[in-house]
């Protein structure tokens, strides 16, 4: 790639540490002269940055990389992979479309690679955290990597292969991104780890880098995801609750309802452990929403594990959950394990648990018609009106004109489907009707 005024586009799947990382690359661009746009016909540079959590994931992936080798036929154009699946199979660089790949350690070594045209695999620092380089990040909220890698080895899970071990960033270096996130503007960040409450450096943990980033702005909101119930310390809720700009919200992914399947899965916690954290949460924050992931099919589920999964959703009433079917993933424990369920059976659980965990999520929402929360507006909405995202997390609809960015107060008014709908709250109304 000649060296100049060259234009480049990112295509992002996966999680949240994906999206912060493709904010941190197209930083990295910028800042040697590259001009982003908007779509990939329009780009010298195309970047694919991947998913390899699930299968379905890749396959998409792979699906659009032959798609944009269109855009060879028409003009000099690089294409490379980045992320997790560039990590975890080297050989797509012999794709014909491919010109390079990087893994998530190598994004500072990308930027130099690029005008070596012989180079096809970047390597990367293991210990890599990207110490200095805050991300020019799109939005009124924003991300803000505290650590990278997980230590973890959940025996379905292939991103410690992927990722590498957990290291956590200077508590120094994460205040100054965030003291930048606040000077550019935004009203909302998001702390992120793959396990973010398991930060530690030299000593100093997660509630104590709760508790420090909380008083550096009081018109500014901070949340973190995602949490592991191994690592909960109730000292962060004890905060969340004192705090009026941490948002009453965690994500703590249950996986299973059955201790056996817990254990096969080496989540280092029973599910007594896990309804203890959520009943102590609940009574530490009251208003706290709870959300989690849970995995259906995990090999040896018997149906007996997984009426323990139907019933722990039932006893403890997520807000929401992201729910999914088990399918291997190479490196892992769990992939050399026999499987015991064909893919309908996987798929009948599957949608059984959804339809349970939906009328929850109905149910819940549906309480709080008539109560008032603090909420900041993100923006448009899909289908029409303004995008709230309440103090407990839950984002809401209203159809009131007012500023994306600007913290007021919404009333909730019923539900469009199982969202929120609401009216605002204008200040001078509000001693009134509180």
């Amino acid at each position: 790639m000649a060296k100049g005024q060259n234009k480049f586009h990112i295509l992002t799947y996966g999680c949240q540490m994906n999206m912060y990382d493709s904010y941190l690359v197209s930083t990295l661009l910028k800042q040697r002269g590259f001009l982003e746009v908007k779509r990939p016909e329009e780009a010298d540079l195309i970047l694919v940055n991947t998913c390899a959590v699930r299968e379905h994931a890749e396959k998409r992936v792979i699906g659009r990389i032959h798609s944009l080798g269109r855009f060879k036929k028409e003009k000099d154009v690089k294409i490379g992979v980045i992320g997790c699946m560039a990590k975890r199979m080297p050989e797509l660089v012999e794709m014909k479309e491919i010109d390079f790949i990087s893994g998530p350690d190598g994004y500072r070594e990308l930027v130099n690679e690029l005008y070596k045209s012989n180079n096809k695999v970047i390597e990367g620092n293991p210990f890599e955290l990207y110490t200095g380089i805050y991300p020019e990040q799109e939005g009124i909220s924003s991300y803000l990597a505290i650590s990278r890698g997980c230590n973890n080895f959940c025996s379905y899970c292939i991103v410690p292969y992927v990722r590498g071990p957990l290291r956590s960033r200077s508590p120094d270096d994460i205040i100054k991104e965030a003291e930048y996130l606040i000077e550019t503007g935004k009203r909302e960040i998001i702390l992120l780890g793959q396990n973010v409450n398991e930060y530690n450096h030299k000593g100093f943990k997660f509630v104590d880098l709760v508790e420090e980033i909380s008083h550096l702005s009081p018109s500014v909101w901070f949340n973190f995801l995602t949490s592991h119930p191994k690592d909960v310390d109730y000292k962060v809720f004890k905060i969340m609750e004192e705090m009026d700009n941490i948002t009453k919200f965690i994500h703590l992914p249950m996986q299973s309802g059955s201790d056996r399947v817990l254990n096969s899965m080496n989540r280092d916690y029973t599910y007594e452990k896990y309804r203890k954290i959520i009943k102590n949460a609940r009574e530490i924050v009251p208003d706290i929403t709870v959300t989690t992931d849970l995995l259906v099919g995990f090999p040896g589920e018997s149906k007996d594990d997984f009426k323990m999964t139907l019933d722990a959703v039932k006893e403890i009433e997520f807000d929401y959950a992201f729910m999914f079917m088990y399918s291997p993933r190479p490196k892992t424990l769990a992939s050399m394990m026999d499987e015991t369920l064909t893919d309908g059976e996987k798929k009948e659980r599957l949608m059984q648990l959804i339809d349970i965990q939906n009328g929850i999520t109905r149910k819940k929402n549906s309480e709080m018609i008539g109560k008032t929360f603090e909420c900041l507006t993100v923006g448009n909405a899909s289908k029409g009106g303004v995008l709230c995202k309440m103090i407990n997390g839950k984002l809401a609809v209203t159809n009131d004109a007012i500023d994306v960015g600007e913290i007021t107060k919404i009333k909730i008014t019923g539900l469009n489907g199982w969202t929120p709908v609401g009216k605002i709250i204008k200040k001078e109304e509000e001693w009134v009707l509180l």
